[in-house]
């Protein structure tokens, strides 16, 4: 029987860092983002929702979708991000259920940076967070994206605490430092995904 994993975080928590990992492990992740840039490409569902919501101003010369300046505009307005969320939401939610009917393996997992802000628990048996204390966050993410402190606190703040997540998850991941730390967390968690 078919066993779906969310696995969740903050920005700059180490979830991407988990995920590569368990790819190189040979397991399925689905990645949302990823669903969400394919679905944005130029004739695709979203970037045409996206026109006809937002306008020509988003868009670059080349008619590709300008992410910074849309990402900036959403980030300032939730209005705009409520409106964003709800047309993007509903055709990766049906995408990543097709992605989940056709993979064969027992163990999936969703990259799921938003799942809960965006409430997918539904779509998993159960929810992983990857977690890292929040000093190490905003250093990670300043050192990341090149960003003042200032910044890197408010985009923190737009999500769900990491806290929060934590106390909302089934599992939780210890981001370290060391990256072989962190793989021995990982791997602590498959053995008890796979015993369940």
């Amino acid at each position: 029987m078919k066993k779906v994993v969310g696995i969740t975080g903050g920005i700059a928590s180490g979830k991407s860092t988990v995920c590569q990992y368990l790819i190189s492990l040979g397991y399925v992740v689905i990645d949302s983002d990823l669903i969400s840039k394919d679905l944005s490409q130029k004739g695709k569902p979203i970037y045409k929702a996206l026109l006809e919501t937002f306008g020509p101003t988003y868009f670059l010369t080349n008619l590709e979708l300008d992410r910074k300046k849309l990402g900036r505009y959403i980030f300032e307005n939730p209005l705009a991000r409520e409106k964003l969320n709800a047309i993007t939401h509903p055709l990766i939610v049906e995408e990543m259920k097709n992605l989940i009917k056709k993979t064969e393996e027992n163990l999936i997992f969703l990259d799921i940076p938003l799942l809960f802000e965006a409430k997918l628990s539904y779509l998993c048996d159960t929810i992983v967070c990857v977690y890292v204390d929040k000093e190490t966050q905003l250093k990670r993410l300043m050192d990341r994206d090149g960003i003042s402190k200032e910044y890197a606190l408010s985009k923190i703040a737009s999500q769900m605490s990491l806290e929060e997540k934590k106390n909302k998850s089934n599992y939780v991941i210890e981001s370290m430092e060391s990256f072989e730390e962190t793989k021995e967390n990982v791997r602590k968690i498959l053995n008890k995904l796979k015993g369940e």
